[in-house]
């Protein structure tokens, strides 16, 4: 009986299915987390007893203004009234949901809701927490 020892043609690879599985699942989980990490900002709203829930469709765009007087329309920061006055253009909403921290000035958010109705936007949701 003859043994056969023949190492010079050993042959190295990686088995990819392994990797292939792992990226798989952090897409997965990065999809899954990457519309709620969107419009999360640190917004202490105002408490209202008689606050209704409305549920909010894709379509309803959100104003958001944090405390320290800063615009985000879904997400990206707004410069300058000017600016969202040329995005509410774009967009053409039919409704807008205004986020604004209970610490930010009365004037301040009267003038968002100002650029908003000078665009036509009749329905004009304020976002409130239930008390």
């Amino acid at each position: 009986m003859e043994l056969k020892t023949n190492n010079d043609e050993f042959e190295a690879s990686i088995n990819m299915i392994p990797l292939v599985d792992i990226m798989l699942v952090l897409l997965i989980i990065f999809m899954i987390s990457a519309p709620v990490l969107k419009y999360s900002f640190e917004v202490n709203t105002p408490e209202a007893s008689s606050s209704n829930p409305t549920e909010q469709t894709e379509d309803t765009p959100i104003i958001t203004v944090t405390k320290d007087e800063k615009i985000r329309l879904n997400g990206i920061v707004i410069n300058s009234f000017d600016e969202l006055q040329n995005y509410l253009e774009k967009l053409k909403p039919k409704e807008i949901l205004v986020e604004a921290d209970k610490s930010v000035r009365y004037g301040f958010v009267v003038s968002v809701m100002d650029v908003i109705k000078q665009q036509g936007i009749e329905k004009v949701g304020l976002v409130t927490q239930k008390k």
